[in-house]
């Protein structure tokens, strides 16, 4: 999956300017992540590396604290984590929350309620939780099955295939969950044993299960999510027993008809607009991904908010602060950070957002942006 070239510490992206970059912030999926959805060794030889040179490294993802298992496995040194596009910051080491912030509990329901009408799979984000429910199977028509198959037998395009899969069946009398002492992401592994492979996961699934597994989360994301998630048979049910609203609510489509209806139909609210064509408050914005999915998200509420803030927090300047990402829910942390790096396997309108671009997810980007980190930095040091 990945290149063979030999790495070193090198400005390989040209990074320039008089300050050092002192953190460094990476999205996961498309970025830190290869295709295969595994981090690749020199990504993580260069992170290390960055810490001990002085700079701080962070997480910024649209994923949920609980799907931050295999990160941490792999980089066990890494602390504070932007879960849910900085809906939901946690500091590892001492197993707490930062930042939270949701939706208005009516507003998701509301919300929930439309997506719902539209036959696809549907999951809220609440803090380390994903509570997700498929549609009654009788939605997948011939239609839309032939509409799917058709887009997932099109050329492969970077990234068109990198959804992420999760799924543990349960009962809608699930207890209530939050972050507590006991529960750290890295101990739940035990969950990922569904994901080694699609037939282990299948083998606790009902052959509906298999069918709508089959059409929602392309194959090289699917044991992910079959891993990940908790799935209940009735999710607005469930959501309006908790006792507060989601971080995030995303949908997987399936077929790409439905992706274009839901976006026609829900156009004007997420855009602001009134039927007469005046603005309007929105609560919520809608994240496009090259996935199969939409993310439906708070609108003041993105990974750069939460960039911004850990760079206060420690007294750091946009201009010395480097952010990585391939997706539309990395732009607003690309834009931040004086070093913003677009990934070679991003599309063109978020290369335009970035100063910098890297080789692709797949031939060490990450770590040639990170060994061009460092190189300025002793760069600098040397002109001191």
């Amino acid at each position: 999956m990945s290149s063979t070239e030999k790495l070193e510490i090198k400005n390989y992206i040209g990074l320039t300017g008089d300050k050092p970059i002192k953190f460094i912030a990476s999205d996961v999926d498309g970025t830190l992540v290869n295709d295969a959805k595994a981090i690749p060794e020199d990504a993580i030889e260069a992170i290390r590396a960055a810490r001990e040179s002085g700079i701080r490294v962070a997480i910024a993802s649209g994923r949920a604290w609980n799907e931050m298992n295999d990160v941490i496995e792999k980089l066990p040194c890494l602390r504070y984590f932007m879960c849910t596009n900085g809906a939901y910051v946690m500091d590892k080491d001492e197993n707490r929350s930062l930042f939270h912030v949701n939706f208005d509990k009516e507003q998701a329901l509301y919300l929930l309620r439309k997506l719902l009408t539209y036959g696809v799979y549907v999951e809220a984000y609440v803090k380390d939780q994903i509570f997700g429910m498929y549609p009654p199977s009788r939605c997948i028509t011939p239609e839309r099955l032939n509409a799917c198959a058709s887009v997932r037998k099109a050329p492969n395009k970077k990234g068109s295939d990198s959804l992420m899969d999760n799924h543990l069946p349960s009962s809608m009398n699930h207890p209530q969950f939050g972050v507590t002492d006991e529960h750290l992401p890295g101990e739940t592994h035990d969950r990922y044993a569904l994901a080694e492979s699609d037939e282990a996961a299948k083998a606790t699934m009902s052959e509906c299960e298999v069918e709508q597994s089959n059409f929602f989360f392309r194959p090289n994301i699917r044991p992910f999510i079959l891993a990940t998630r908790t799935m209940v048979c009735d999710l607005l049910a469930h959501m309006e027993s908790l006792d507060e609203g989601p971080e995030k609510i995303q949908i997987f489509y399936g077929d790409e008809p439905m992706r274009q209806r839901i976006l026609q139909d829900l156009r004007d609210e997420y855009q602001g607009l009134s039927h007469d064509g005046t603005g309007r408050e929105r609560f919520y914005d809608v994240l496009l991904s090259s996935e199969g999915n939409l993310e439906f998200v708070l609108p003041h509420t993105t990974k750069g908010t939460a960039v911004e803030a850990l760079a206060k927090h420690w007294g750091f300047s946009p201009d010395e602060v480097m952010t990585l990402g391939d997706s539309e829910n990395d732009l607003s942390m690309l834009r931040f950070a004086g070093a913003g790096v677009a990934m070679g396997n991003a599309k063109p309108n978020i290369k335009e957002a970035a100063r910098y671009e890297t080789t692709d997810n797949n031939h060490h980007g990450v770590a040639k942006a990170i060994y061009s980190a460092i190189a300025h930095n002793d760069e600098l040091n040397k002109t001191k």
